[in-house]
């Protein structure tokens, strides 16, 4: 029996092990003596069934999760442990972020939740229907196949997808009153689209140098192959796949998944009609090309036009929380094979950093060494655990997220000479504003003579007399001219987004964020002051990657230089954990400033968060909390439509927006200025 991996449903507990742990401010021995009820009444297999789902609503907000509970006897009856699980999935995906709405729709004071309730109580589940499906499968596809339910273990979890294996077929069990009434018609669905798939695509073809955007479009064009073929073979199940097409479209939306849905939808039905220029495009491309079906190569050719097109109207992709849109296709992992993937090589910039010796190679003469992702591992050096704030409960939970430090893969041996080659490694000095390099007028304290005492000195010179001691002479201070001695953080955002490409030149947000900071740490060590470049991506709360690129003290040679450039861009950005961990590292700092630069491209964000304030709130406690230890933060944040949530989380006069990403280095070098100044 294949499984797939971590599908597994939470292991059942207990009434009395469940009362064990902390719900809101109830009475535990009074919600043990119900839950003890209910399992009387019910059976305690249905209490058990339900008990995970019940501590997860706790944790997203014990107001909704106690609602729950005190409604158990009147749910039950209606529609079983494993159909009350979907209706409060329903919940949480039908007012994403809306906490009042929420705890109306748990409570039952919200039409929509009875709606809701009647509809999972005749929807069906799935494991009455998987003989029927089996018998489908095998009639359509004219095999013997093995149907398994995907379990859905997160509320907070994007809605899965069905799998597709050589041998099995795995079809969730999260399917909600959202995605259709009827679930059987949803499984119907994805059982022809599954066979689709089985009788004309070719699994497990390697993904090489294609990019994940590319992959996607390959996939969603092969997926309507496939469906039209099917289609001509067994015209009945267009109308199956049409339902949810038309589901799942939205006509207004812009960004990649509603594109994908709208071609989605103009592919299969003829009468749709879309004023979007690129979905009509991909119509009359595929209409073009739907004289040969077979002909896998030539829609594999016009995907890859219409991803190139994509591209260049600037339509961001973000891997973390990219779904398929239609719920009945599968994740089209069955297509590809990831083994050896590798990222098309992207030239080093070089002209945009310094000018190249006579004597060097051109950009097109690179070392494959270099253009293409190093394929050493990354280094794990340490795991650390931080709170988070969770603004809806007005609470800190405790050892909430985990950072864990590493140093990312990196050749140091091969290509320390590359770096050389390259000039990479020695780069023009940015001259930081004059202004920055003056000493200041201060009183210089612990001297031998002066004209003035030193309060603090005098009283450890009382307190080691009175020990006995022999006491420090110097208790006196003076006026004078002495160098600020400052340490700067500059923390980079990896995630995903990053790669995106801009300017007139299509270089990745995230090259321009290594050039701007590897300049500006050259600067700063010239000065002599202290600089640390760190960067961080994010992979839901468990795992907050966060990377040491150049250490404070450290020389910026070929070794940190390489690390920094090597650094990838993948994942999401909590942003409140690393900020955290960031002002830890500059406790250990003893100068006379402290502070963090933040570069990034957008607002907080991780998968397993749903609502977008959230880790915004979140980052913004971790900026006051930083502010206490004094350690003063500044972000320059790369996207035009920054202002709202910078400010909520940084506060007038501590951000700037940079709306041309080429000029970030000259940002850079004028606000280090204003930091170490403040």
């Amino acid at each position: 029996m294949a499984e797939e991996k971590g599908s597994r449903a939470p292991k059942p507990l207990s009434p009395r092990s469940a009362a064990s742990k902390r719900w809101g401010d109830v009475d535990l021995g009074t919600l043990d003596l119900k839950l003890t009820q209910v399992a009387a009444r019910h059976g305690p297999d249905q209490t058990a069934a339900i008990l995970p789902w019940l501590e997860a609503l706790n944790d997203e907000d014990p107001v909704c999760a106690l609602a729950v509970a005190d409604r158990l006897d009147s749910l039950f009856p209606h529609i079983g442990a494993e159909g009350l699980g979907r209706w409060i999935l329903t919940g949480l995906r039908m007012y994403p972020g809306d906490q009042a709405r929420q705890r109306a729709y748990f409570k039952l004071e919200d039409r929509r939740a009875i709606e809701m309730l009647h509809g999972e109580a005749g929807a069906g589940d799935l494991a009455a229907a998987l003989p029927s499906l089996g018998l489908l499968f095998r009639g359509l596809a004219g095999i013997a196949f093995e149907l398994q339910p995907r379990h859905q273990i997160s509320l907070n979890g994007l809605p899965l997808r069905p799998v597709l294996t050589p041998s099995h077929l795995l079809l969730p069990d999260d399917y909600t009153a959202l995605d259709g009434h009827d679930r059987y018609r949803i499984y119907r669905a994805a059982v022809a689209h599954a066979v689709a798939h089985l009788r004309y695509s070719t699994p497990g073809l390697p993904v090489q140098t294609l990019k994940p955007m590319s992959i996607a479009m390959v996939s969603a064009i092969e997926d309507a192959r496939v469906e039209r073929l099917l289609v001509r073979d067994y015209p009945g199940v267009q109308g199956w796949f049409l339902e949810f097409l038309r589901h799942g479209v939205r006509p207004q939306e812009l960004d990649f998944s509603a594109l994908v849905g709208r071609m989605n939808l103009a592919l299969m039905d003829t009468h749709y009609q879309d004023d979007n220029y690129w979905v009509n495009k991909a119509r009359r491309l595929f209409e073009a090309q739907a004289v040969d079906l077979h002909d896998y190569a030539a829609f594999r050719r016009l995907a890859s036009i219409l991803a190139n097109d994509l591209g260049q109207m600037r339509v961001p992709f973000r891997i973390p929380s990219y779904l398929v849109p239609e719920a009945y296709r599968d994740d089209n992992s069955f297509l590809w094979d990831f083994n050896g993937a590798t990222m098309p090589p992207e030239p080093v910039d070089l002209q945009a950093m310094s000018p190249l010796p006579q004597q060097q190679r051109p950009e097109s003469a690179l070392p494959d060494e270099w253009t293409a992702e190093p394929p050493a591992t990354e280094t794990e050096i340490g795991r650390h655990t931080y709170p988070e704030w969770d603004h809806r409960r007005h609470f800190m939970r405790t050892d909430w997220c985990t950072v864990i430090e590493k140093v990312p893969a990196w050749q140091g041996r091969r290509a320390t000479s590359i770096l050389v080659e390259t000039g990479v490694a020695v780069m023009p000095p940015v001259a930081l504003p004059r202004s920055r390099r003056l000493s200041r007028n201060r009183r210089i304290r612990r001297q031998l003579e002066g004209e003035d005492i030193d309060l603090n000195a005098a009283i450890e010179v009382m307190i080691d007399q009175r020990l006995d001691l022999s006491p420090d002479p110097r208790l006196f201070m003076r006026a004078g001219n002495e160098d600020r001695m400052s340490s700067v953080l500059v923390l980079l955002d990896l995630s995903e987004s990053t790669n995106d490409c801009v300017g007139d030149r299509m270089q990745s947000i995230l090259d321009i964020e290594k050039k701007a900071a590897l300049l500006l740490a050259q600067a700063v060590i010239h000065c002599g002051d202290r600089i640390a470049v760190h960067g961080f991506s994010s992979n839901t709360r468990a795992e907050v990657n966060y990377y040491r690129l150049l250490e404070f003290g450290a020389p910026l040679d070929t070794n940190s230089t390489g690390r920094i450039l090597s650094v990838p861009g993948r994942y999401s950005t909590r942003m409140g954990a690393a900020l955290r961990h960031a002002t830890t590292q500059l406790a250990h700092e003893g100068g006379d400033h402290r502070a963090i630069l933040l570069i990034t491209d957008g607002a907080p964000s991780d998968v397993d968060v749903y609502e977008p304030q959230y880790l915004v709130e979140d980052a913004r406690a971790a900026v006051h909390e930083s502010r206490r230890c004094g350690v003063h933060i500044f972000c320059v944040a790369l996207d035009p439509q920054a202002d709202p949530y910078v400010r909520n989380i940084f506060g007038w006069n501590n951000y700037r927006i940079v709306d041309e990403p080429d000029s970030l280095q000259a940002h850079l070098s004028s606000l280090y200025a204003r930091l170490v100044l403040l």
